[in-house]
């Protein structure tokens, strides 16, 4: 998401100038092509402020004397491809943005200062922690009026908190919080106090971080959206397997294209989720078509329940994959769902692969219904339901698909031709 390259501001200062230069009309040349954005800021007869930003790696230029990058400029320029995209003409970039282009392509890696990135760090936490501040409030507000007051009022105050949450370096949180205000009316109880319990448990945890083990305070971390920079994880050792693409999610978010594979090891039976963005038409690195199998060594981010991963080498599988073997009933799914959920309570979408389930229509529910009778609900606004009752016949079939504690996003069905998208 845009949002990531917000997160890089140096401090609440230069964020608060950037906001402020993005309603300003002195901003002229405005582009993009697909890489990189552009924009010239007039300073009333001097030569204008030259500002560019490579949108997918974070990487900032600009004329101006200011030493922080991302400056004022660089973030007026993220604000208004967040905020107000037709103001960016795509195009050729001009000669000077060509030439930070050719620059960028061809500088060598900073070496940065151990102590200068520890200040950094301590900045961004006191950010943080003041947007977790703020948060409690929120939340001590929410158990003194009730869930269903506090739902009466909209969804507005919930956005605009997310706004600060992400303002304040905290893009998983606002994540959660975004879903309180788009659960609404169509949520049940359950789903919005377990929403409200995460919020506040991620709150107790942030208090006592120091006390918890590094594997735990990593997740924590990572929830919250301070990530593993990609060179340590590739210092790691990798774990090599045979692994299948067993399904794909995208989307975009910001005007920024995401996506989710989930990959499944062949002899460990381990799941790897590949996150991955591009901004505007600029293609993914790597193609992960569905159902093919690729050999080679993924390396997880670090935590007690590893499950996002990098796979840096994948060669061709180029045999048949023979590990895919899922749950008999919602029983045995929900059990280890409890198990995971409780080694690391910040699991976004938790993977499974259901053996013999059958889409039921009743009434307005759409369900899933196991061999036992058990029914779980697919999630809100899944499209292809119809197309899993048409595939089904009525009887049962094999699927994977995400579950996020209350319901079922199927991603894949395998028929007698392999694995199809759900």
């Amino acid at each position: 998401m845009i949002d990531h390259l917000i997160q890089l501001a140096p401090d609440a200062k230069t964020l608060e100038a950037g906001r402020r230069l993005f309603y300003s009309r002195r901003w002229r040349l405005l582009g993009g092509d697909g890489e990189w954005i552009w924009g010239e800021f007039d300073v009333g007869g001097k030569r204008p402020v030259e500002s560019a930003v490579q949108v997918v790696r974070g990487r900032f230029s600009c004329s101006c004397r200011s030493r922080s990058r991302p400056c004022a400029h660089n973030l007026a320029l993220v604000l208004l491809l967040k905020n107000n995209p037709d103001r960016l003409t795509v195009g050729q970039p001009p000669e000077w943005v060509r030439s930070v282009q050719y620059q960028a392509e061809r500088a060598p890696k900073p070496v940065k200062d151990a102590a200068q990135a520890e200040d950094r760090l301590a900045a961004r936490l006191e950010l943080m922690t003041a947007g977790i501040d703020e948060l409690e409030l929120r939340l001590l507000d929410v158990a003194r009026r009730g869930i269903a007051d506090t739902l009466g009022q909209g969804s507005e105050s919930w956005l605009a908190m997310a706004t600060r949450l992400t303002d304040a370096k905290l893009p998983g949180p606002a994540g959660r919080v975004r879903r309180l205000a788009s659960l609404g009316a169509e949520g049940t109880e359950g789903e919005i106090a377990r929403t409200l319990g995460d919020l506040y448990l991620f709150i107790r945890s942030w208090r006592i971080r120091e006390e918890l083990p590094e594997e735990r305070r990593a997740e924590l971390y990572q929830f919250a959206g301070i990530t593993t920079r990609k060179e340590e994880l590739l210092a790691q050792p990798a774990r090599d397997d045979h692994w299948l693409v067993l399904g794909t999610v995208s989307g975009t978010e910001d005007r920024l294209r995401y996506r989710r594979v989930w990959l499944r090891g062949e002899q460990s039976r381990r799941y790897a989720l590949l996150l991955d963005y591009a901004f505007g038409e600029f293609p993914f690195e790597q193609s992960w078509p569905l159902s093919a199998s690729f050999s080679g060594g993924v390396r997880y981010y670090p935590g007690s329940y590893p499950q996002r991963a990098v796979f840096t080498d994948p060669r061709p599988g180029g045999r048949p994959y023979d590990g895919l073997k899922g749950y008999p009933s919602f029983e045995e799914m929900l059990g280890n769902y409890r198990r995971a959920l409780g080694t690391n309570p910040w699991l976004y979408y938790y993977p499974v692969y259901l053996e013999s389930v059958r889409p039921v229509k009743s009434g307005e529910d759409m369900l899933l219904v196991d061999v036992r009778g058990s029914a779980l609900p697919v999630m809100l606004g899944y499209e292809g339901f119809y197309r899993l009752l048409a595939v089904s016949g009525g009887g049962p079939l094999s699927l994977f698909a995400e579950f996020d504690g209350y319901r079922l996003r199927p991603l894949s069905v395998l028929t007698a031709l392999g694995l199809t998208e759900a």
